[in-house]
């Protein structure tokens, strides 16, 4: 598809397949590594490009501590250091670099940028590029490469990268400049490097959601914000960590005038403050946020409604960078399981809340989450039996676990929360709803109530139910007095093992 123009694919592989950026990264191995070597082999340049020593840049976040918390932080950093032996043990502490590099190359599949101060530099890469690329039969796009300066700034992978001169000034800047020594370098700089969405990708997007909103006249607001969302949070959480404050405000402010639009559009004949109360509310103190409402006066609640985009800004640059030599196919397990309990990785950003909630670590095994593992959100209390669909309401647990969790405990189907005893409650809070039959058992009177763990999981063994506990070697977990004391299933209750 070119300029809407179909054409057949007779050879290769279409463009935006699944298998062109894999044979792009076969087939672009390597051409860092090789451009380095080649610039440093010109006589006279290797002061220009540097040197490609590693070192392990350390990192620690500050914060208003104490003086004995700080050194406290310190000895820790150094003994997980001393302990992993150079390799990054701590996401956000410490990671290798190459800090006498003068240039750089970023790839992203087939699309690739060289930054070097010496335009001189960057001709000959050019040229390098062009002839190394020959060799495996690809050549440059003579449209799309290009040699720029960092102020007129470049596009790169739908972002616009430029140094903009710095314009602080004022009682402002003296207040950096008494500041940390971040905040000082910041007030004497001469240009400041932004990040932020390109102009074409946010009218772009813009025209996509208007269009869809046009599409759906006769839809409801659930059905609206349901086909609305995923593609509003996809596209804020390409951008949340850049610059992107201004653009997200802009898109917040188009939205709000299209989805008024829309809901002025479904009843010509009321007043705007009407159309404004029905489809309009306050959620978390934000004014103006289109959602489902039902109910009138003190009966009023919002069931539904759209997460805008600011709701999904970051702080810019808050993520964790990756070691230069790092791949996610390296074999080191440990690393990207404690990135993935950071919330960096391949989930969803709902996953990835969760995940930093649980420092990475499933609530049923206890065992922490690594990047071949499926997680799965679990509803702590049913939704059957009236549960939200809320964070507070979800936990994050291996899809294997969450099968054991509903094949031993099917839960209590009929029964409403408010009508559960208080000993069953405790169970539904965390998250292990056990199976209750109310027909032949009562419910539970006595604090003495275990949970059979062996052969007759997902049993309430009470006194006042008449059954007496196991006595073969199940375990049974006690809760009540002997809450937290696993031992062996028998008629008396005594010591824990």
């Amino acid at each position: 598809m070119e300029k809407s123009d179909y054409n057949q694919t007779d050879m290769g592989t279409p463009q935006g397949g699944t298998i062109s950026p894999l044979l792009a990264n076969i087939a672009l191995d390597q051409m860092e590594t090789d451009l380095i070597e080649h610039l440093r082999g010109i006589k006279g340049w290797k002061s220009k490009i540097g040197s490609t020593t590693v070192s392990i840049r350390t990192k620690v976040k500050k914060a208003k501590k104490s003086q004995k918390e700080i050194k406290k932080a310190q000895t820790e950093l150094k003994k997980s250091q001393k302990e992993s032996k150079g390799t990054q043990e701590g996401i956000e502490k410490s990671y290798k670099v190459r800090n006498k590099l003068k240039i750089d190359l970023v790839r992203y599949a087939d699309d690739f940028v060289v930054l070097h101060e010496d335009k001189e530099v960057i001709e000959e890469s050019k040229s390098f590029i062009g002839n190394w690329l020959e060799v495996r039969g690809l050549t440059l796009s003579e449209e799309k490469t290009k040699i720029v300066h960092s102020t007129e700034g470049f596009d790169f992978l739908g972002h616009h990268i430029r140094h903009y001169e710095n314009r602080v000034k004022g009682t402002y800047k003296l207040k950096l400049l008494n500041g940390t020594p971040t905040e000082q370098r910041r007030a004497k700089a001469t240009h400041v490097l932004r990040v932020e969405p390109t102009k074409d990708k946010i009218k772009g997007h813009y025209r996509e959601i208007s269009d869809t909103i046009w599409k759906l006249k006769t839809a409801t607001p659930v059905q609206l914000i349901a086909t609305l969302q995923p593609k509003i949070s996809g596209w804020a959480n390409y951008y949340k960590a850049v610059h992107s404050s201004e653009a997200f405000g802009k898109l917040d402010t188009f939205l709000w005038r299209r989805l008024y639009q829309w809901a002025c559009r479904r009843h010509p004949n009321k007043g705007k403050r009407w159309v404004a109360d029905k489809y309009f509310g306050t959620v978390n103190g934000r004014k103006w946020t289109f959602a489902q409402i039902v109910g009138k006066g003190k009966d009023r609640k919002i069931v539904k409604y759209i997460k805008g985009y600011s709701k999904h800004k970051e702080r810019t640059g808050s993520y964790a960078r990756v070691g230069y030599d790092r791949s996610y196919y390296d074999g080191d397990t440990a690393y990207w399981a404690e990135r993935l309990s950071k919330g960096y990785g391949n989930i969803t950003p709902s996953k990835a809340k969760m995940l930093k909630r649980q420092d990475g670590i499933c609530p049923v095994c206890k065992c922490r989450f690594t990047n071949t593992d499926l997680p799965e959100a679990h509803h702590i209390h049913p939704r059957h039996l009236g549960g939200e669909d809320k964070y507070t309401n979800l936990v994050l647990v291996h899809l294997h676990c969450h099968d054991k969790i509903h094949r031993e405990n099917p839960g209590i189907r009929g029964i409403k929360i408010d009508q559960i005893s208080p000993e069953l409650q405790g169970y539904l809070d965390n998250g292990m709803a056990p199976a209750y039959q109310g027909k032949n058992i009562k419910m539970p009177t006595s604090t003495n109530t275990v949970l059979s763990l062996g052969g007759g999981a997902g049993k309430i063994i009470t006194t006042a139910s008449g059954i007496k506990p196991p006595t073969d070697t199940s375990t049974v977990l006690r809760t009540g007095k002997g809450a937290g004391i696993i031992t062996p299933a028998s008629d008396d209750d005594k010591g824990s093992i």
